[in-house]
Parts: structure tokens; C-alpha cells; sequence
């Protein structure tokens, strides 16, 4: 495999990081005259991948980050954090936007970047931290002391490939791998190949530990990785079971036989009539519940429509609606689509419910009374009792009602939405006017392999 020529696609040129991080100096020159002229203690500091040379071409987005004194208070941080911030995009003609993670941050449009503007404190060591974000300083001067350039491009190559697979992000919605787990997993292993070699004969509770600390015993996760700037961490506690297992899998296939496909994003070559066909020959079925959802952020919304499809597969599976299948995602119309996928979705008007002991006869006697019609089955008492709900779709519709939605796990917004509109449809009727943007989820559903082999 000829590296270097995937390297040239993906990684960013000497000419457009060198303006990047003029850019970046600029900004930052900006907030720390402003923060001399308040007599703010103020430090910024370029972080990220941007600062360690691990940056896709694709994703040059900018982490400044402004570091104040650990005897500012949380309020004067998140204050003076936004402010200078806001005061920066507004003079260089951006466009401000406050967002959150664990406390709010200024994110701003400018030119073609985006660009973070995170107040933090300044520490030494995970001993100080007050915050999370406070960390990210600490990750990058020790991928920057620890991490070579060669090793830099190998990074490069990882999270290309692993972008290509849809296990790259440690967001809510990926739910894979982060990028400093990348960097250190290029640490660690040296080299792209040889971590893909490595991540082929991975077993659950796989130990990565760089400063051996012995802490990894601890943590119960697919993947431990003990960040090296705080030995209670697992860098790779948000990696599910999902996308560890599609990594190991996506490595076998690439090492079986090594293609420049994997660092190019798999496109799906599909019509809305094949789909159909590969729907109705499942002999399932299938229905589509679409309902808007607020613009929030992904961590913030993701997991409450995870809640909503598992709540609504809980509920089927306890009417003996047995869930074969299931996915869920979000447009970029701000619209929710979960897949439920039945083996039966239709059930006769009565079934068998069991009783008590006939050895038991006080809970016997009562069970009798409760059920005058019941009837000695082997060791025990039974009733044929009629079905609440004999259609999956009737449940379904009938759970999304007002007065039913108690029974439910919804998230806050998921649940405002749902009472104001929402369409469940069967999936065929869905597909006959889908957006074709739509095309890959829906045949990932049906493949979900898809994206892991070339």
C-alpha cells in the first residue's frame, strides 16, 4: 500500500496548516490585547489536532483555548470566557455563536474555519482539574512531547480509515473512537498497520496503559486506554461495544486485502425499488416513525431518540411484538426516523397466562376468584386472557398518546415533539416518497456491514 499517496489526499499541505496557525496567532493576539486592557489574567493556548499535526485536510477546525487562574471563580470564567471570545469574532467580521459542553464556550464562523473558543483553568496536572475541558491542554503538550512526525501521519491514516468505517468520534452519535484515543493508539502500536494488526486479535477489556500506571483494573469498558494525564481516566470509555467489534472486523478485512478504498467514503448504489425488494422478501414487518426534533446539539439529542427506539422496543417485545430489528437517525431537517423491525407483528385476540402452583393454595384460592374461567395446566393454574393489543402498529400509535406516554421513556424535547405531530408509517409506504439522502441509512439497516469491507 502505497501510504504516502493517501497521505497527499488527507493531509493538510506545509502552505494551508502555515496560514492556520498564523490565523490562530492573529486570534489569539486579538483576545490577549483585549484581556490586558480588562487587566484579565488570561493565557491562550492553539489545541487540538490543528496543534498536534493530526488534523485532516478535511476537518481544520481551531481549538483556542483561554486559560485563567485557578482562583477565578467558575461564574468569572464562563463570564470573561464568553466575552473575550465574542469580542474576537466580532473584529475579525465572524459570525458568534455560545454553545456548551460542560460549561458554554464561543464558537465562531470565520472565513472558512470554525473556530472554538473555550475558557478553561490553567493546570498542571489532573490533580487541579476543575472541569473537563481543563485536560485538553494537558492532552496536548503530551501528544506534542511523546509523539513524532512520522507517527503524526500514521494518525492521519488511522482516522481516515476509521472515518471510512463510521467508527471515528467519540460524539453521542458514533459512540467510536476520539481522536486523541487515535493518537494514542499510534503511541502504543507505532504505526497504522501495525495497530490494525494489533486490533485484529483484540479481546473485550483490551489494556492499552503508556505510562503503567496498573489502573486498568478498574474499568470494565470494550477498551481500556488509562490517559497518561490522569490515571483514573479511561480515554476510551464512550467506544460501545458496537464499534469495537466493527474496528477489529473493519482491520481483518483490510489486512486480508489492502485497499485505497478504505480511505475514501463508500458511497451506496441503490434505487427505492431495490429496497423495496429487499424489504419484501424479509417477509417482516417494518414500520417508520418520523418526527421533528429541536436543533440541539448531537450529544444533547442522540440520546434521546436512543431512548425512545429502545423504550418503544421494550414495549413491543412485552406484548410478544418481537423486535427483529431496530435503528434510528436524524435528518438534516431536524427530523427523527426510528426503524422497528417485527418478526410478528400480528397476534391472535387471546393468549395464555400462567398462575400459581396448584401446590399453592392460598394464592390458588385467590387466583380462582380473579379468573373463574381459568384451568389446571401441569403443576400449575391458567387463563386464556384477551390481548390488550393484537397489532404492533396499534400499540405503537397508542403509546404515543398523551395519556399513554407514562408508560414510555422519552426524553424531554423527543417527547414535546412527538405531541405535536409525528407519522408512523409502514416502511414500504415510507419508501415509496423517501429522500434518496436517505438511501444509506436505511440500506445500512438492511446491510449493516456495509461500510466495513471494500
Amino acid at each position: 500500500m502505497i501510504y504516502n499517496e493517501i497521505l497527499t489526499d488527507i493531509k493538510p499541505t506545509s502552505s494551508q496548516r502555515d496560514r492556520i496557525i498564523k490565523f490562530s496567532d492573529n486570534l489569539m493576539k486579538i483576545i490577549l490585547d483585549y484581556a490586558n486592557s480588562l487587566n484579565l489574567d488570561v493565557e491562550c493556548k492553539l489545541v487540538g489536532s490543528m496543534a498536534k499535526k493530526t488534523s485532516l485536510k478535511s476537518k481544520a477546525d481551531i481549538d483556542i483555548f483561554m486559560t485563567f487562574p485557578l482562583d477565578y471563580s467558575e461564574e468569572k470564567l464562563k463570564e470573561y470566557g464568553l466575552l473575550l471570545g465574542e469580542y474576537c469574532i466580532n473584529e475579525v467580521g465572524g459570525k458568534a455563536e455560545k454553545r456548551y459542553a460542560s460549561h458554554p464556550y464561543m464558537t465562531g464562523l470565520i472565513e472558512e474555519f470554525e473556530i472554538d473558543f473555550v475558557p478553561c483553568y490553567r493546570i498542571n496536572d489532573s490533580s487541579q482539574l476543575k472541569s473537563a475541558v481543563d485536560r485538553t491542554i494537558l492532552h496536548t503538550d503530551y501528544i506534542l512531547s511523546h509523539m513524532s512526525d512520522k507517527q503524526a501521519d500514521e494518525v492521519l491514516l488511522l482516522k481516515k480509515f476509521m472515518s471510512s468505517i463510521n467508527t471515528y468520534g467519540a460524539n453521542y452519535k458514533v459512540s467510536g473512537f476520539s481522536g486523541y484515543l487515535c493518537e494514542l493508539l499510534i503511541l502504543e502500536y507505532d504505526n497504522f498497520e501495525n495497530t490494525l494488526k494489533n486490533a485484529s486479535n483484540w479481546r473485550i477489556g483490551q489494556e492499552i496503559d503508556l505510562e503503567n500506571y496498573g489502573t486498568c483494573k478498574n474499568f470494565k469498558d470494550p477498551l481500556i486506554a488509562i490517559d497518561p494525564t490522569d490515571k483514573n481516566r479511561n480515554v476510551a470509555a464512550a467506544l460501545t461495544m458496537q464499534k469495537f467489534s466493527e474496528f477489529i472486523v473493519a482491520s481483518r478485512n483490510y489486512l486480508n486485502n489492502p485497499s485505497q478504498d478504505y480511505f475514501k467514503d463508500k458511497l451506496v448504489k441503490t434505487t427505492k425499488e431495490a429496497l423495496m425488494d429487499e424489504f419484501k422478501a424479509r417477509n417482516t414487518t417494518c414500520f417508520m416513525l418520523s418526527f421533528n426534533v429541536p436543533p440541539l446539539p448531537t450529544d444533547v439529542i442522540y440520546p434521546q431518540v436512543n431512548k425512545t427506539t429502545k423504550s418503544l422496543e421494550k414495549i413491543s417485545n412485552s406484548h410478544n411484538f418481537n423486535v427483529l430489528n431496530k435503528k434510528y437517525y436524524i435528518t438534516g431537517d431536524n427530523r427523527a426516523h426510528i426503524i422497528l423491525e417485527y418478526e410478528i407483528s400480528q397476534l391472535p385476540n387471546i393468549k395464555l397466562h400462567q398462575g400459581p402452583l396448584i401446590s399453592d393454595a392460598r394464592n390458588s384460592e385467590n387466583f380462582m376468584k380473579k379468573y373463574p374461567d381459568c384451568f389446571v395446566k401441569d403443576k400449575k393454574w391458567a387463563v386464556l386472557r384477551k390481548r390488550p393489543y393484537t397489532n404492533a402498529g396499534k400499540l405503537i400509535d397508542d403509546m404515543l398518546k398523551k395519556e399513554n406516554m407514562h408508560m414510555l421513556k422519552l426524553g424531554k424535547n423527543v417527547k414535546e415533539e412527538l405531541l405535536k405531530e409525528y407519522k408512523l408509517e409502514n416502511i414500504m409506504d415510507y419508501l415509496a416518497s423517501v429522500d434518496e439522502r436517505e438511501y444509506m441509512e436505511i440500506y445500512t439497516f438492511l446491510h449493516p456491514n456495509f461500510l466495513l469491507n471494500r
